[in-house]
Formats: C-alpha cells, structure tokens, sequence
C-alpha cells in the first residue's frame, strides 16, 4: 500500500517542496488511486507507483526517471512531453496514449502493447523495444538512435523522418511503410523487411543490411554509402539519384530496379544479379562486377576502364562504343555481346568465352586473350596490334580488314576464318593462303549442301505430285 504521508503531500500540493527537502527518498505511491488526477510537471523521479492506477491521468511533463510503474494502469494518461528515462515500462498497455515529445532514453518496452500511441518527436534512444507492439503508432520525428527494435511488430506505423542511427532492426517487418527522410545510418539490421516501403531521402550509410529486402521499394536520392547490402533485394526498387558510394552489394539483386541518375563507385557487385539492367544513366565510379548476372545489359557508351568484369556474365551484353581500356575479363561469358566501336584497349580476356561476339571497329590494341574462345566473333576492321591470341580458337570468325601486325598467334586455331584484307604478323603469312582455300572449300561445301538440298526438295515434290496424279485416277475409275 501507498505510503499515507507521501499521499497526502500529493493531496495538499505539497508535493514538489517535499520532494527538493528530500531529494534522495524515492516516493512510495504503491497500489495508490490516482485516476484523473493531474499530475502534470510532478516531480515523480524514482517513484514507487508498481501497481498504481493512473488511468486517465495527466502527466504531462511530469519526471518519472527511474520510476517504478510495473503493473501500473496507464489507460487513458496523457504524458506529452514527461520524462521516463531508464523506465520499466515491459509489458505495459499503452495503446493510444499521447506520449508525443515525451523522453524514454533508456526505457524497457519489452512485450509492451503501443498500438496507436502517439510518439510524435519522443526519444526513445537506446530503449529496449524488443517484441513491442507498435500497430498503428505515429512515431514520425522520433529519435530511436541505439534503440533494439529486434522483434517488434509495426504494421501501419508512421516512421516518417524517424532518427533510428545505430538502431538494431534485425528481421523488422517494415513491409510498405513510410520512413521518408529516415535516418538509419549505422542501422545493424540484417534480414530487416522493406518491400514497397516509402525511403525517399532515407540516409541508410554504412548500415549493415546483409539480406535485407527492398523489393519495389521507394528509395529515390536515398544515401546507401559503406552500406553492407550483402545479398538484399533491390528487384523492381527506385533508386533514381541515389548514392551507392562503397556500398557492398556482393551477390544483390539488382533485376528491374530504376537507376537513374544513380551514383555507383568503388561499389562491389561481384556475383549481383542484374539482368538486363541499363547503365547508362547511372554516374559509375570504378567498380567490381566479378561474377555478377549481367546478361541483355546495356553499358553503350559507358566508362568502365579498369573495371573487374572477371567471370561476368554478359551474354547478349550491349557494350557499343564503351571504354573498356585496361578492364578484367578474363573468364567472362561473352556470347552474342555487342562491343562494336569499343575501346579494349590492354585489357583482359584471357580464356572469355566469346563465341559469336560482334568486335568489330574495337580496339583491341595489345589485349592478352590467350586461350580465348572466338569462335564465329565478328572482329571486322578491328585494330588488334599486338594482341596475344596464343592458343585462342578463331575458327569461322571474320577478320576482314582487321589488323593483326604483330599479334601472338602462337597454338591459334584459324580454320574457316575470313582474312580479306587482313593484317597479320609476316611469319604467319602463310596462314593468308591457306584460310583463302579453306574459303573456297568453305563455299564450295556450302554451295554443295545448297544443291544437295535442292534436288531433295525437287525428288519430294515430284513423289507428292505423282501420290496425287495416282490418287485422281483412282477415283474417277468406276467401281
């Protein structure tokens, strides 16, 4: 039971002089009725009110610091603006009270029910907030910096410009919400659940958000920089005039997302997913795509000098007239990439395989593509001086008007290559009147075949004519 002499000080307005005669004795209001009272800028520090019943109180800009409130009935207070610093608030329904602006560093939520509380500018920095229920809250403007959220359930919250830095998040379900202008730089939250969610100017810096789902997320001029993006799902996201500066995104997903006027650099995106993807747009720093899905992706007139494209997949891949000068491709799938008018200049395509590359007019001036697979590639009027193609395969490529002085064609396998008008070193000059013959074999096999494929199709018509001949007389034979 509540102490009578603390209680009456309460009663005669007393109160805040006993409280500054005795600064360190913590008020007994245990088990006390203070229902309705007004209480408002009461110094409460410390208080006992364990069991106390403060339904619809005011407390507004009331002390609770350290104040003891387990069990408490807190239904229908108003506590705008108080002071609950370090409080055991666990387990407690605080569903729709007005705690806008109120200070809650420190405090335990754990298990406490928030539905549709008004948290409006409160601080809640480093709260313990694990498994709070949250449903429907305003906690637009609030300060969460530190604050353990692991656990807690947020469907239709309002985050709008919430300061979460540093926040532990791990897992949250924040599916659709709208966290424009949010701050969650520093954020440990792996696996946290952002599908559709407004992030509009979001600042997610050096956050850690290793298999974090973004799927059709709203993330224009949202600050991703030294992020860990480890594995996340950006699919079908709007990044346009985003900032992904170092950002770790090894092994995302990338596929459909808008890039507009995106700012990539010093970005890893080894093994990332994106397909299809057209970087044109995008500001690209220097950047590692070292085994990454870049499939029917657009790069035309990109700088990518020096870029690590080793083990890429860029299958269909438009790189038209993009500068590649000093680029690792080595061991990169290439097939059916467009690199016409390119600049490879010095780069590497050590065993690519490049079958049916269109290379024509690129420079390919002193590249080492030794053991390169070429075959069929387009390599038209390409300047290729000094390139290494040591036991590369050029079978069936066309190399007319390609310039090839002083290329390494050492173990080469040519067979089938076109050379009308090719330069290629002069100890090599005899591979020029051999490729010729193999030509002339080439279009006479081919000119054979035509004609072989003629006279069957000659043999099976006249077959079909005389089944039809002999089908017509029969029926006009009389029976």
């Amino acid at each position: 039971m509540a102490n009578e002499e603390h209680l009456q000080h309460l009663d005669d307005g007393t109160w805040d002089a006993w409280r500054e005669t005795h600064p360190s004795l913590a008020p007994d209001l245990i088990d006390a009725d203070l229902s309705g009272r007004d209480l408002s800028g009461l110094n409460l520090a410390k208080a006992h009110l364990r069991g106390a019943n403060l339904s619809h109180a005011r407390l507004d800009g009331a002390d609770l610091t350290h104040a003891v409130l387990e069990g408490a009935d807190l239904t229908g207070a108003s506590l705008h603006g108080a002071c609950l610093n370090r409080v055991h608030l666990d387990f407690l329904d605080l569903s729709d009270l007005d705690l806008s602006e109120a200070s809650f560093e420190g405090a335990s939520f754990r298990g406490a029910m928030l539905t549709g509380a008004r948290l409006h500018k409160a601080r809640l920095d480093h709260a313990q907030l694990d498994g709070a229920v949250f449903d429907g809250a305003d906690l637009s403007g609030a300060s969460l910096r530190g604050a353990v959220l692991r656990g807690g359930r947020f469907d239709q919250t309002t985050l709008t410009g919430v300061n979460a830095e540093g926040a532990v998040m791990d897992g949250v379900e924040l599916d659709g919400l709208d966290l424009t202008g949010a701050m969650l730089r520093g954020a440990q939250a792996d696996n946290v659940q952002l599908k559709e969610a407004h992030l509009t100017g979001a600042d997610l810096s050096e956050a850690s958000l290793h298999g974090a789902n973004f799927h059709a997320a709203r993330l224009a001029e949202a600050k991703l920089n030294g992020a860990k993006c480890e594995g996340a799902s950006f699919d079908h996201a709007d990044l346009e005039n985003a900032s992904l500066i170092n950002t770790n995104l090894s092994g995302a997903d990338l596929r459909g997302a808008r890039l507009l006027h995106a700012v990539f650099d010093g970005c890893t995106l080894a093994d990332a997913r994106l397909h299809k993807l057209d970087f044109r747009s995008p500001k690209l720093g220097k950047l590692s795509f070292a085994s990454a899905d870049l499939r029917k992706a657009v790069f035309t007139g990109c700088q990518l000098r020096g870029f690590n494209f080793r083990r890429a997949n860029l299958e269909e891949a438009d790189l038209r007239e993009a500068n590649l000068e000093g680029a690792d491709l080595r061991e990169a799938h290439l097939a059916d990439a467009t690199f016409r008018h390119a600049t490879l200049k010095q780069a590497r395509l050590d065993h690519a395989e490049a079958q049916g590359t269109d290379l024509s007019g690129t420079s390919l001036i002193l590249v080492q593509a030794k053991q390169a697979n070429l075959q069929g590639a387009d390599l038209r009027f390409s300047d290729a001086i000094g390139i290494d193609l040591e036991g590369a395969d050029l079978r069936w490529s066309d190399l007319r008007h390609a310039d090839l002085s002083k290329a390494n064609l050492n173990r080469a396998r040519l067979w089938g290559s076109r050379v009308r008008a090719t330069k290629i070193p002069l100890e090599r000059a005899h591979w020029l009147a051999i490729l010729w013959f193999t030509q002339l074999f080439g279009r006479w096999k081919k000119r054979s075949e035509l004609a072989r494929k003629q006279r069957e199709r000659k043999r099976v018509m006249e077959v079909a004519q005389m089944i039809r001949k002999r089908e017509s007389t029969s029926r006009r034979r009389p029976r």
